[in-house]
């Protein structure tokens, strides 16, 4: 199998079938990619519409985990609120769909969340060439925020010190560069997802997960170039089906 998705999931329902129309339209065929979910068993919404999917697509590989040990969390349009408990939650996830990537052993491993869009059909292709090239991890451009463009997908740790990381307002947008810290929707190499875990951090999961690459060796990177809407509430996804996301003209992404 060339690829594993990891998701986890909850109460997604609302943005789901665009989700899964954006992977089935990659030019990369259904048939090398693989999915794995981390899920509520109480999400009967959200549930229902990965079976549709699971049902009629030809996926490499396709499964369900039901975590019922986890409290789930759901996001709505009044904003997100982490703590470090819930940021516990977030790492034994990850964690866990990381030993499935390393038992189904893809070329490759994707870590993306539930409410990114992968709206450029070459999105996965580009993101694994370059692995291929030599990155050890690379994630396409995203916001994460709602509006504006003051927090891109990156972080740059503080003095080099992985327990505090910053945003520059200096980043090379729209092009391909090294980045201290990676978020939201990550393409590994399998050298890296065998090899890297989650861990907690104030700042949240996918820094603790930056911290331990840095501490390993290994090049994290962001090809900036390539565009995928973060879309973070049912309100903003229905601004986006009527007006698309500016924030992709306003730095002339693919």
């Amino acid at each position: 199998m060339k690829l594993l998705i990891g998701c986890p999931i909850y109460k997604r329902d609302w943005i789901f079938d665009h989700w899964m129309a954006c992977i089935l339209n990659q030019s990369l065929s259904v048939k090398d990619i693989g999915i794995i979910f981390e899920a509520s068993e109480k999400d009967e919404d959200t549930l229902s519409k990965i079976e549709f999917f699971r049902s009629r697509i030809p996926f490499a590989y396709f499964e369900v985990k039901y975590r019922s040990d986890l409290p789930h969390f759901e996001h709505r349009d009044n904003g997100r609120q982490w703590t470090i408990s819930k940021y516990a939650n977030m790492v034994e996830l990850r964690n866990s769909l990381l030993a499935t990537a390393r038992e189904v052993s893809p070329d490759f491993y994707f870590s993306l969340d539930s409410d990114i869009l992968l709206q450029n059909p070459n999105t996965i292709e580009l993101l694994m060439s370059h692995v291929k090239d030599g990155a050890d991890a690379v994630n396409p451009l995203m916001f994460m925020t709602p509006v504006g463009t003051d927090f891109p997908s990156v972080m740059t740790w503080k003095d080099q010190d992985p327990q505090k990381a910053t945003r520059k307002n200096d980043y090379p947008i729209g092009s391909f560069f090294q980045s201290d810290v990676i978020m939201a929707a990550k393409m590994m190499s399998k050298d890296v997802y065998e090899n890297v875990d989650y861990t907690i951090h104030v700042q949240g999961e996918d820094l603790g997960w930056c911290q331990n690459a840095k501490a390993m060796g290994y090049k994290l990177f962001c090809a900036s170039y390539i565009y995928a809407p973060h879309i973070m509430s049912p309100l903003m996804y229905e601004e986006y089906l009527k007006s698309g996301d500016t924030r992709k003209e306003i730095y002339q992404l693919v």
